[in-house]
Order: C-alpha cells, then sequence, then structure tokens
C-alpha cells in the first residue's frame, strides 16, 4: 500500500481575516511545493473551518498519515495542552484520527519555534521597513 500523507496546519483564529488568511497562505505555499501531500488548515475558534471540519474534509483524499502542525512561533498552552486534547493525542503527540471509516495515524509536529529561517524573515521585514 502507497502512503500519502496529509497535513493539518493548525491556526489559533481570530475576529480578523488577516490572521486566516496568513496561515491558509502558508499552507497554500506548502501545497504548491509538494503536490503529492494533501494540506488542510482548521482552527482553533473564531475562525472556520475548526479543527474538526478540518480532519473531515480529508476525506475522500486517500491519505493514510496526517501531521499536524501548529503554525504558531512557540509553545504554549494551546499547543501542549488545548490542541493535543483536541486530536485525542497521547503523552507522545500520536493518535489516530478517523478518515473515512479508517483510523489513520496522526502525528503532532512542533511549532516554528527559532530557526534561521524565520530568522531571515525577520531581517526581511526589517529591510523592509527602513
Amino acid at each position: 500500500m502507497t502512503e500519502k500523507l496529509g497535513i493539518l496546519a493548525i491556526g489559533h483564529g481570530s475576529k480578523l481575516p488577516y490572521n486566516k488568511e496568513v496561515v491558509s497562505g502558508i499552507a497554500n505555499y506548502v501545497a504548491q511545493r509538494h503536490s503529492d501531500v494533501v494540506v488542510r488548515v482548521g482552527f482553533m475558534g473564531m475562525s472556520e473551518p475548526t479543527i474538526q471540519e478540518a480532519i473531515e474534509s480529508f476525506s475522500g483524499t486517500g491519505v493514510t498519515k496526517v501531521a499536524a502542525v501548529p503554525v504558531f512561533l512557540a509553545s504554549g498552552v494551546h499547543i501542549t495542552r488545548d490542541i493535543p486534547g483536541i486530536l485525542g493525542l497521547d503523552e507522545d503527540g500520536c493518535g489516530t484520527m478517523e478518515i473515512d471509516g479508517n483510523a489513520v495515524p496522526v502525528c503532532y509536529a512542533k511549532p516554528l519555534g527559532a530557526d534561521e529561517l524565520i530568522a531571515d524573515l525577520v531581517f526581511k521585514r526589517v529591510q523592509e521597513a527602513l
């Protein structure tokens, strides 16, 4: 059986539409660069689709495993408790989700964190500001 990866990009959500646009835009870049991967976006609150709706949108895609990645800079309560609770993950950050009647493994990725790519982006924004 051929593996097919799904990526669930998780955003916080906001009353302001720009938040959703940013998270969706990042997910779209991932999808464009990795056409063999199924990318979906879900939000904890105040934006749609919800995380559960995003999971349901994997239906019919044939994904055999999912990586859930929080599109957040750093760990906090949402990253360490809320999202793992919503996804039903164990202490190792793994679990299963039901897609098309199948138990599909899901693993949780770390938030973006401190990374040279983020530092380059910060410097780019500084240059744009000046």
